[in-house]
C-alpha cells in the first residue's frame, strides 16, 4: 500500500464517456457549444491519457476499473483464443475477477454509488448502491441492481434505456433518424435519472457513465466525416450534426450534475479511448501471413510491380454486411447459444484452422489488428521454438507490418506494433496476442503494398464507419483543483489510483498506475 497524505475529499463525482473524442470535445468546447465542458477545463485542470487502445480496446473500462494492465485481466475480448483448445472461446464481463476501484472503496467504508458503467458486472458487496446493464453499450453482463429495488424504482419511475443494441440499425436514413432521436432521448434520461440517484441516494463518491457517445460515434462518423463515402456534403437528410447534437446533449446534463454538487465536490470527467474513421486491414492479415509464409500456404514471391490483386474476403463477413441487422438479431434470437458461438467463431475465422500455422490472426476490436505465434509448450500445436525462435518471428512479422504503404500516398498505413509481452505484465500474460497492429485511421487508404506482399486492394467488411482512437482524457474541477493546468504523461491506469487517493483509501500494491496530482497538497490538506 502506498502512504497516504491527508489529500481525501470529502465527495467525488465521476462521469465516464464511453469513446468520447477529445479532439471534438475541446474543439466544440473553444467554439462555446459545450459551455460545461468550456468550463470544466477554464476552472480544472486537465490530462490527456495513454490507452490500452493502442493495443486492445476492449479493455479500456476493465483497466480503468481496476487501475490494472491487461495481463491482470482474465478477459481482453468477447471472442478470445484459447491457447489450451487452439481454438476460441465466448467470454462475458462476468469473466474479470479483480476487484475494481469501488470495491476499495466500500471496504474502507466510503459510500459509492455505481450507475451503468459499462463492461463490468455487479462486485459481490457493495457498500451504498450499483445498477449494471441498464443502457450500457455492449455490456455483457446481467442487467440488475445492487440492491434489487434501484432498478426497478429506476424501471417504474424512468422506463428502460431507448437505445438497446445499437447495432441491430442498418445505414439507411430512416432507421439512423431512429437511432439518432433514440441516442438524444437516451441521454437526456440518463441525466434524469443520475441527478435522482445523486439527490435521493447517500453517497461519497458516485460514478456514472454515457455510453451514448461510442454508439453515435460508430454509426454517425461517416455522415459529418468528407473522408469516408457515407459522407453527403448536400447533407440531405439532415443527419450530419448528430455527433455534435449528442455531445451537445451530453453538456447540458453535465452541466445540471456540477450545478447540482456545487463547488465543495471533486468533479472528474473522463474518456478512456476516442472516435474517428474506420480504416484498416485486420481482417486481411491472415492473407498477409500466408504471403509472408507463417499461414497455412507456404510463402509466396510477390514483386512489387506486380498486378494489383483483390485480397481475400471472409465471406461470412460479406453475408452479416448484407444481411439486415434486424434480421440478423431475429434469426439470432432463435438459435441456441451453442450454435450463435459456432456462428460467431465462423465469423471470425473465416473458417480458416489454425492447426498449420506458425502464427495466425486471431480476433480483436477492428481498427486494431493481433496475431499470435504459435509456440511449442504454450499454445496446442505449437511450431514455434519459445526463446530466440520466437522473438525472430515477432520481429519479421513487425517489420513487415511497418513496410505496409498506402500506394495513393506512399504513406505508412501502420501506426505502431507492439509486443505485448514488452510492454504488459501479469498472470494472464500468455493469453494476450503476441502482436498488435495499431492502423494509421488519420486517412483514408483502401490498398496495401509493401516488398513482401506486393499490392493488395482491399474490399469494405464493416458496416460502421467509425472505429476507436487510441487518446483518452480526464477533466477535473472542484476543491484544491488548479485551474487551467494541463498534466502530463497521464494513464487510463492512473484513474483507479487517483479516486481511491482523493478518498483517502490507500492504493493497492498490484494497481498500474499511480494517483494524477489533479489537487494541490496544501489547499487539499
Amino acid at each position: 500500500m502506498q502512504p497516504l497524505q491527508d489529500t481525501s475529499a470529502r465527495r467525488q463525482l465521476l462521469i465516464g464517456l464511453d469513446a468520447a473524442e477529445w479532439e471534438l470535445v475541446s474543439r466544440w468546447a473553444a467554439e462555446g457549444k459545450l459551455p460545461a465542458f468550456r468550463r470544466l477545463i477554464a476552472e480544472g485542470s486537465r490530462s490527456v491519457l495513454s490507452t490500452t487502445a493502442e493495443q486492445l480496446p476492449d479493455t479500456v473500462w476493465y483497466c480503468i476499473y481496476t487501475g490494472t494492465n491487461p495481463a491482470k485481466l482474465e478477459k481482453f475480448f468477447y471472442v478470445q483464443y484459447d491457447p489450451t483448445t487452439h481454438g476460441l472461446r465466448y467470454m462475458t464481463d462476468d469473466e474479470i475477477r479483480r476487484p475494481p476501484f469501488w470495491d476499495f472503496l466500500g471496504a474502507a467504508g466510503r459510500r459509492v454509488g455505481i450507475l451503468d458503467v459499462p463492461k463490468f458486472p455487479a462486485s459481490q458487496s457493495v457498500n451504498g448502491f450499483q445498477v449494471t446493464n441498464w443502457g450500457a453499450h455492449a455490456t455483457k453482463t446481467a442487467r440488475m441492481s445492487n440492491p434489487p429495488e434501484i432498478l426497478k424504482q429506476i424501471d417504474e419511475r424512468f422506463g428502460p434505456h431507448p437505445v438497446g443494441d445499437c447495432d441491430k440499425v442498418d445505414g439507411n436514413p430512416e432507421d439512423l433518424r431512429g437511432l439518432r432521436e433514440r441516442i438524444l432521448a437516451g441521454v437526456k434520461l440518463r441525466g434524469e435519472v443520475t441527478r435522482a440517484l445523486m439527490a435521493e441516494q447517500s453517497w461519497d463518491v458516485l460514478f456514472t457513465a454515457f455510453s451514448e457517445p461510442h454508439c453515435v460515434g460508430h454509426h454517425f462518423w461517416g455522415l459529418q466525416d468528407p473522408t469516408r463515402p457515407e459522407y453527403d456534403p448536400e447533407d440531405r437528410h439532415g443527419l450530419r450534426d448528430t455527433i455534435e447534437q449528442v455531445y451537445r446533449a451530453i453538456d447540458r446534463e453535465i452541466g445540471l450534475m456540477l450545478d447540482l454538487v456545487g463547488d465543495d465536490t471533486l468533479c472528474m470527467v473522463f474518456s478512456g479511448h476516442g472516435m474517428g474513421p474506420i480504416y484498416h486491414a485486420s481482417w486481411n492479415l491472415p492473407e498477409m501471413l500466408d504471403l509472408l509464409g507463417y499461414g497455412q500456404s507456404p510463402a509466396t514471391s510477390v514483386a512489387v510491380t506486380a498486378e494489383t490483386r483483390k485480397a481475400r474476403v471472409n465471406p461470412w463477413r460479406i453475408l452479416k454486411m448484407v444481411v439486415p441487422g434486424w434480421l440478423q438479431y431475429r434469426i439470432k434470437e432463435m438459435l441456441p447459444q451453442a450454435l450463435q458461438e459456432k456462428l460467431l467463431f465462423q465469423w471470425y475465422t473465416g473458417g480458416q484452422d489454425w492447426k498449420a500455422c506458425r502464427a495466425f490472426a486471431i480476433p480483436n476490436n477492428d481498427s486494431v489488428g493481433a496475431i499470435r505465434v504459435s509456440v511449442r509448450g504454450r499454445d496446442k500445436h505449437g511450431l514455434v521454438e519459445p526463446g530466440e525462435e520466437y522473438r525472430a518471428v515477432c520481429r519479421d512479422i513487425a517489420n513487415a507490418l511497418y513496410e505496409l504503404r498506402d500506394p495513393a500516398t506512399g504513406r505508412p498505413v501502420v501506426r505502431r506494433v507492439t509486443l505485448t509481452h514488452e510492454v504488459f505484465h501479469g498472470p494472464f500474460l500468455e493469453q494476450l496476442p503476441d502482436l498488435t497492429v495499431l492502423w494509421d485511421q488519420t486517412f483514408a487508404w483502401h490498398s496495401v503494398q509493401s516488398p513482401r506482399i506486393g499490392t493488395l486492394e482491399l474490399r469494405p467488411q464493416d458496416g460502421r464507419s467509425g472505429s476507436h482512437t487510441p487518446r483518452g482524457f480526464l477533466l477535473a474541477r472542484g476543491p484544491g483543483v488548479s485551474p487551467g493546468v494541463e498534466l502530463k504523461g497521464g494513464s487510463i491506469f492512473d484513474i483507479a489510483p487517483t479516486v481511491l487517493h482523493n478518498a483517502g483509501v490507500p492504493t493497492p500494491e498490484d494497481m498500474d498506475g499511480q494517483p494524477l496530482p489533479i489537487r494541490t497538497p496544501a489547499v487539499a490538506a
